[in-house]
């Protein structure tokens, strides 16, 4: 089932009794498993890259406006285990630098509301932490969840701006690795078109703090070998 599927905004009478709990190792529908990738803003770069392969993806919304996003991918698409660091009975290994997206899940922010995704299956009003406390929302889930979503929105404008800034520039071209007969291929920043970029330039792309993004950018390419290695081993 598609994530983000059956959303609403919770409403303090109508949804009184609604509680959530991961599942985890139980979920029959584990959000781990689901996505390859998720979007990303800036200010996750840097600690992203040591993690996974973040590049530039161009991708078509369900209105068919085209976007342009940085793109964090977990696993292969063909790789069915989920994400590379999802461990049998441990759960997620990177919990402290895992993406927004993944702790924010499955909230997020919908008209300045924290909403949710009843395709989580940890949802019910039998089991679990309750979202409401009177006609307040619990402040758990403000605190775990809606500042994550919050950082996700105000950032989102921002990382539009150095993605739309890369492609302005001509900096973005398309990328391959292969490894064991396993062909991958991704949109990325050309070093040697970066290189070659006025002076000028090059000063505001650093004063802008672009210049250590591009490079965190190109060096978390070298993830796509781990995901093709776990890929292969299955």
């Amino acid at each position: 089932m598609r994530l983000f599927s059956n959303t609403l905004l919770p409403d303090p009478e109508e949804h009184k009794n609604l509680k959530w709990q991961c599942l985890k190792s139980n979920c029959p529908q584990s959000c781990c498993f689901i996505p390859d990738r998720t979007f990303v803003v800036l200010e996750e770069v840097l600690s992203l890259s040591r993690h996974f392969p973040v590049v530039i993806n161009i991708e078509v919304d369900q209105e068919g406006k085209e976007q342009r996003l940085l793109c964090a991918y977990f696993r292969l698409k063909e790789d069915k285990k989920g994400c590379v660091y999802l461990k049998d009975g441990m759960g997620c290994l990177i919990e402290e630098e895992k993406p927004y997206t993944c702790r924010q899940y499955p909230f997020f922010i919908r008209e300045g509301y924290l909403a949710l995704d009843l395709t989580c299956p940890g949802f019910s009003e039998v089991e679990g932490v309750a979202f409401w406390e009177g006609q307040f929302v619990n402040p758990l889930f403000e605190r775990d969840f809606y500042t994550y979503s919050l950082r996700i929105e105000e950032g989102k404008a921002q990382t539009e701006e150095f993605v739309n800034t890369l492609f302005d520039l001509g900096l973005v071209v398309g990328g391959r690795i292969s490894y064991e007969d396993v062909e991958v291929s991704f949109n990325m920043v050309d070093e040697e078109r970066l290189f070659e970029l006025p002076t000028d330039t090059l000063r505001l792309l650093s004063k802008k703090g672009y210049t250590k993004l591009i490079y965190s950018h190109l060096n978390s390419l070298q993830n796509w070998e781990r995901l093709i290695k776990r890929y292969i081993s299955g």
